[in-house]
C-alpha cells in the first residue's frame, strides 16, 4: 500500500534524471544479459559433463570450461567419501590441504557442515593459504554433500554473491555428474563381481559334470538320460582299507586318500575318461561317455595300468618308510549303460545298468595289485594287451564269469620291456579304430617324448 506522503510510481520515475535512468536501465540490462550468458554456459557445461560417466573426463571438462564462468587462479574439487577424501586440482597450483582446512572452522569443513557456499575475503572468519579471495561451494546431490568445488584468486574481494549463486548452480550439475559416474563405477564393479561369481559357479559345475552335460543343464534346467550302446566302467578299491585306516590318524587317512585320488584324477583326464564319484576308498570312472568313441576300452585299461603302476610305486615308498600301505584292486567291464544327472540340489552325473554292476564285480573279485577285466572288455582290447586268463570266477549275484588279468601292452606294441608305454605301432592300431581320425590319442605326446622315432599318426 502506498502511503499518502509518497509520490505515485509514475511521478517518482518522472522525477528522476532521464539520462541517469537510462544508464541505470542499461546497466541492469547488461547485468541480466551477463547473468543469462553465465547460466547458458552452465547449461553447456552440464551437457558436456553428462556425456561421460568417467570421473576423470568430467573433471577435465570442468577444468577447461569453468573459466567462462568465474575468474580464478586456482580451481579444485574436494571429494569426501565415507572416511576418506581426495583433493583434485583442476587448474593452477595445488591448494594446501591440512587438518585445519577440513576442521569445522576450516574453509572446507565449514562448507561441508553448513551446506552453503562460503565467500573467502577480507574480514571473513575463514581464510585460504596463499590466495586472497576464495569461493568454496558444496557439491550436493539428492540432499547428500559429497565435497566442494573451490575457486581461488590472488585478487582481494574478487567474488560476489552473484558469483556464489553461479558457483552453486555449477556445483549442482557437477555433483549430479559425479554421483552418476560413481553409480556407473559401482554398477561395473557389480557386473565384474557377477562375472567372477558366474565363472566360479561354472567352474564348480564343470568339476562335477561333463562340459556337454553342464551346458545342457544350464540351458534347459534338466538333463535327459542318454543310452550308450558301449562304454567302459572302471572301479578301484583298496584292500583292507577299514583295517588299515584304524591305525591311521583321520587327517593322515584323508590326506593319503586325497593324494591317491588326485593322481587318479589326472590319469582320468589324460585318457579322456569321465570321473563319476568316490565312495570312501572306492573310485569310479568311465570311458566312452558323455561323448561316445570306439577306443573307450583301450583308454580305460591304459588308465587302469597307470593307476596300478602309481600304487605299486607308492607302496614301495611306504614300505621303505616303514609306513602302512594299501594294495589296490582294479576292475573294468565294457557294455551298454544309461548316463544322466540325478538330484535337484547336489547334482551328480551317474551311470546305471548291468554294465556298472558287472564292473563292480570285476573289482571285488579282482586280485590286489592287478587289473581284472571281463570277457567283454577282453574282446575289445585283445589286440593291444597281453593277459592271464583266470577262468570262470564266481561273482556275487552273477554266477561264474570269465575274467582276465591284464599283464601289460603286447611286447611289439610297447616301448618298454614290461609293457607299460605304447609305441608308434600301438598308436597306428589305436587310430585305426578311433571314431575321429583327426584327433591324436591322449597319450600321443607322452609316447612321442619317449620315442626316438618321429611319431606318425595315420591319416
Amino acid at each position: 500500500m502506498i502511503s499518502s506522503s509518497e509520490p505515485p510510481p509514475n511521478e517518482a520515475l518522472t522525477a528522476q534524471n532521464p539520462e541517469q535512468l537510462l544508464q541505470t536501465t542499461r546497466q541492469l540490462l547488461a547485468n541480466v544479459q551477463a547473468l543469462s550468458s553465465r547460466v547458458v554456459t552452465i547449461h553447456e557445461i552440464a551437457l558436456a559433463i553428462n556425456r561421460s560417466l568417467n570421473l576423470e573426463e568430467i573433471l577435465q571438462v570442468v577444468g577447461k570450461q569453468a573459466k567462462w564462468l568465474l575468474d580464478f587462479d586456482h580451481l579444485s574439487i574436494f571429494l569426501w567419501h565415507q572416511d576418506s577424501y581426495q583433493l583434485k586440482t583442476l587448474f593452477g597450483s595445488p591448494l594446501e590441504l591440512n587438518q585445519a582446512a577440513i576442521a569445522p572452522t576450516g574453509f572446507i569443513g565449514l562448507t561441508l557442515d553448513s551446506g552453503k557456499p562460503q565467500l573467502v575475503q577480507e574480514g571473513s572468519p575463514i581464510s585460504l593459504p596463499v590466495y586472497a579471495s576464495g569461493l568454496i561451494v558444496p557439491l550436493e546431490n539428492q540432499r547428500q554433500i559429497i565435497g566442494t568445488i573451490n575457486f581461488a584468486t590472488r585478487q582481494a574481494n574478487a567474488y560476489t554473491l552473484d558469483d556464489s549463486r553461479i558457483g552453486y548452480l555449477l556445483a549442482l550439475q557437477i555433483a549430479a555428474a559425479i554421483q552418476n559416474a560413481a553409480r556407473f563405477e559401482e554398477l561395473n564393479q557389480l557386473y565384474s563381481q557377477l562375472e567372477v561369481e558366474k565363472s566360479k559357479s561354472d567352474q564348480l559345475l564343470l568339476n562335477i559334470l561333463p562340459v556337454e552335460v553342464a551346458s545342457e543343464l544350464k540351458h534347459f534346467g534338466k538333463v535327459k538320460p542318454v543310452y550308450y550302446e558301449s562304454a567302459s566302467v572302471l572301479f578301484t578299491d583298496f584292500k583292507d582299507f577299514t583295517k588299515l585306516s584304524q591305525k591311521m590318524a583321520p587327517e593322515v587317512l584323508v590326506a593319503e586318500l586325497d593324494h591317491c585320488f588326485s593322481y587318479f584324477d589326472r590319469i582320468v583326464e589324460k585318457y579322456n575318461l569321465e570321473k563319476l564319484k568316490t565312495i570312501g576308498d572306492s573310485y569310479m570312472c568311465a570311458g566312452g561317455i558323455p561323448t561316445p568313441n570306439r577306443t573307450h576300452a583301450v583308454d580305460t585299461v591304459l588308465a587302469a595300468i597307470e593307476m596300478q603302476l602309481f600304487m605299486h610305486l607308492h607302496k614301495a615308498q611306504k614300505i621303505k618308510q616303514n609306513q602302512p600301505y594299501w594294495d589296490i584292486r582294479i576292475g573294468v567291464h565294457s557294455g551298454p549303460l544309461l548316463a544322466g544327472v540325478i538330484g535337484q540340489k547336489k547334482f551328480a552325473y551317474d551311470v546305471w545298468g548291468d554294465t556298472v554292476n558287472t564292473a563292480s564285480r570285476m573289482e571285488s573279485c579282482g586280485i590286489p595289485g592287478r587289473v581284472n577285466i571281463s570277457q567283454a572288455t577282453f574282446s575289445a582290447i585283445k589286440d593291444f594287451f597281453q593277459f592271464e586268463y583266470r577262468g570262470k570266477v564266481a561273482a556275487k549275484n552273477k554266477g561264474e564269469i570269465d575274467m582276465y588279468l591284464v599283464t601289460g601292452i603286447k611286447h611289439h606294441l610297447a616301448i618298454d620291456p614290461v609293457g607299460l608305454l605304447p609305441n608308434d605301432e600301438f598308436v597306428e592300431l589305436y587310430m585305426a579304430i578311433h571314431s575321429d581320425r583327426a584327433i591324436a590319442p591322449p597319450f600321443c605326446q607322452w609316447t612321442s617324448a619317449r620315442n626316438p622315432k618321429p611319431l606318425s599318426v595315420p591319416a
